[in-house]
């Protein structure tokens, strides 16, 4: 800023240093202050004016101005907050990690005491990497909030007696802090390590011994954007790297490549509410409308695969030998009473049950609200996404044999958690997506989180369904939208 005296009814203009003017001109779309010649050359096709004019337009907004800055503070408030957050559970993941690997080592001969100590080492840099840039990003947004309160203190305690300069010069500093603030990037930040348990084998040591992962070989990049739909992607099933089936709620299936190209339109007549596609390319469905399980050929001929009545059927999935498995309610209230019956059937892909999971092993107590999808994962894990609320619920993973082993309720920067679509990857890593927040969760085989997979530049709006085929991530949004991203979990792909 330039020389002033407060109070002073007398504006001391700081001069051009190109032309040798007062600087008492203001540029709308680039927030800059000029003199006249500045603004009749270089800004011709702005939308400029003098500072006098457009301060006395702007001064009606000052509180509109310090409210916004409020705002934006209680925002970096909330992110010092996801900061500390993130520092506790780095520190506690790490220390947790430690204990493992030395339990580990514990368990090993003494030749692996190498390989221990070189784990340690790996996950102390990954640890001090995290809280070094945790540390600066802290610092940053106390910094961001200290100039913006001064910036909001200044502007109630001087607004009677400010200069057009003054003001002009004081709202595009706070503006141009605000878009640093909005530019920070928090996901970029929410990296947990996670050291992957292996068993004992002496002839394959190095592999049994476990895998520290860092979470930053995780690569995921968009390779395709597109929306050729109104409706949401209600399922996505990827047949090759660049095709992709999809359901929504018209009654149609597409086929469609990466550059959002439909290559075959199937009308099926009946609304799909999860499918997955079998042997000669056979698309087996849940109809909720008519309570049935369906199938539908490459021709677009349904025939009903299985009727489910009284039970309404909603997710379904391919299990490991090739069966099925099928989410199944009584209705869809997230109230439950003793008669409530919701569960996962296990059944051949000729309609024959072959087991029902719906209590825990004590036998009474209930495994699910509302099942919406289900996912076997390549460990024989069944994971099973359980609608608890219109817009929250949980992921519960099951044992091949149908008991609970964990559940996952959100990583903690939200306090609700919205999951709608899930797929597992080849190292069963868990793959799930917040509808509410638009988020995609990255979990280990054991249920802890590990990264978001998509960060702030690529994020993708209210994702609702995934499916992974080897290295391309296909993901359906509630709002028509589809994107492929490439997705290396392994730096060998």
């Amino acid at each position: 800023m330039g020389d002033f005296t407060f109070g002073s009814s007398r504006e001391v203009l700081p001069l051009c240093r190109k032309h040798d003017e007062d600087r008492d001109m203001c540029c709308e779309d680039c927030k800059t202050i000029f003199c006249v010649t500045c603004g009749q050359t270089e800004h011709k096709d702005h939308n400029w004016g003098s500072i006098k004019k457009i301060s006395s337009e702007k001064s009606k907004d000052i509180p509109k101005i310090s409210q916004a800055i409020r705002t934006c503070v209680r925002e970096i408030t909330d992110s010092l907050s996801f900061v500390s957050q993130m520092e506790y559970e780095q520190e506690k993941r790490h220390s947790g990690q430690i204990r493992q690997l030395v339990k580990q080592q514990d368990d090993v001969v003494n030749e692996v005491f190498k390989l221990t100590n070189a784990n340690i080492e790996k996950s102390k840099g990954i640890y001090s990497r995290c809280q070094q840039r945790l540390a600066t990003l802290k610092t940053n947004l106390s910094n961001f909030k200290q100039d913006l309160l001064d910036k909001a203190q200044y502007l109630d305690t001087h607004f009677n007696f400010m200069t057009g300069f003054q003001l002009m010069e004081t709202k595009n500093d706070a503006e141009a802090l605000m878009i640093e603030v909005n530019n920070i990037d928090l996901t970029a930040y929410g990296h947990l390590p996670c050291f992957f348990k292996g068993k004992m084998d002496y002839a394959a040591l190095k592999t049994m011994y476990g895998t520290l992962m860092d979470p930053e070989i995780i690569k995921v990049s968009r390779i395709a954007n597109f929306k050729n739909f109104s409706n949401t992607i209600v399922s996505i099933h990827a047949v090759s790297s660049d095709l992709a089936w999809i359901h929504g709620w018209d009654c149609s299936a597409y086929l469609l490549n990466t550059g959002g190209v439909i290559r075959n339109t199937i009308e099926m007549n009946s609304v799909s509410n999860d499918f997955v596609v079998v042997n000669d390319g056979i698309h087996i469905f849940t109809d909720f409308e008519n309570d049935e399980v369906k199938m539908m050929d490459e021709n677009g001929k349904i025939s009903v695969l299985v009727s489910t009545k009284p039970l309404t059927p909603i997710g379904i999935a391919k299990s490991l030998e090739g069966d099925l498995f099928v989410a199944l309610v009584d209705d869809y209230s997230f109230r439950l009473n003793t008669k409530s019956k919701r569960l996962i059937k296990l059944m051949s892909t000729d309609g024959e049950e072959m087991k029902t999971i719906e209590f825990d092993k004590d036998g009474t107590t209930k495994l699910f609200t509302k099942p919406h999808r289900v996912f076997q994962n390549y460990n024989s894990d069944i994971c099973v996404i359980d609608q608890t609320g219109q817009s929250s619920g949980v992921l519960r993973v099951l044992s091949s044999e149908g008991t609970a082993k964990f559940e996952y309720r959100g990583n903690y920067v939200r306090k609700r958690f919205d999951p709608r679509g899930l797929v597992c990857d080849r190292n069963c890593n868990i793959i799930v997506s917040d509808c509410l927040h638009s988020f995609i969760h990255m979990l280990s085989p054991f249920g802890e989180f590990i990264r978001y997979l998509v960060t702030k530049q690529e994020a993708f709006d209210a994702p609702y369904s995934v499916d992974l085929f080897n290295t391309s991530l296909w993901v359906g949004g509630k709002n028509g939208d589809i994107s492929v991203y490439r997705y290396i979990s392994d730096p060998s792909d």
